[in-house]
């Protein structure tokens, strides 16, 4: 599948090299503009290295953002589980996009391909840190179900978040 917005291409035709991009710049934005920890890099590594094995088109994707000129602007995957539920997981865009709207489209983009496959009802995780991203989650609906102390992954005051909505 593949959609042509402006001058963004998303796509769920992922590559090794998207997982593994994902990866790299996953962890060094978390780490570089909100202080998350190695134990954070190290959970991100093993899930989203581990994504295409456990990948099953039927019920799971990753959506891939990137420029008309090819460069990569974000990403986010849905893991199918049960009873018509999906959960968002591993959303991120590039400094570079931001303000543009691009994570928004990423986004609605992912909520109504969830839709589309079946689902009722979508849940994810973030955390407190990432004020403009939670702005988003509100506008579009999404509310806190639940809060943990996160800060082996968050570091200092991180609060783990547990945002849910039917769709």
């Amino acid at each position: 599948m593949e959609i042509k917005v402006n001058d963004i291409v998303l796509t769920t035709d992922f590559t090794r090299a998207d997982v593994d991009y994902s990866i790299k710049r996953h962890t060094e934005i978390f780490a570089e503009e909100f202080g998350f920890t190695e134990a954070f890099n190290e959970m991100v590594k093993k899930i989203i290295s581990d994504f295409p094995a456990e990948y099953n088109a039927e019920k799971d994707f990753m959506l891939v953002a990137r420029t008309a000129d090819v460069r990569f602007a974000g990403t986010i995957t849905l893991l199918g589980e049960e009873n018509g539920v999906g959960r968002l997981r591993y959303f991120f865009v590039e400094p570079f996009t931001r303000g543009k709207g691009v994570g928004k489209l990423i986004f609605t983009t992912a909520m109504s391909l969830a839709k589309d496959m079946g689902y009722t009802h979508l849940w994810f995780t973030t955390y407190n840190k990432l004020v403009a991203a939670r702005t988003m989650y509100r506008q579009l609906g999404f509310e806190v179900t639940k809060e943990i102390p996160a800060e082996d992954e968050a570091g200092v005051g991180g609060i783990e978040e547990f945002w849910e909505k039917d769709i």
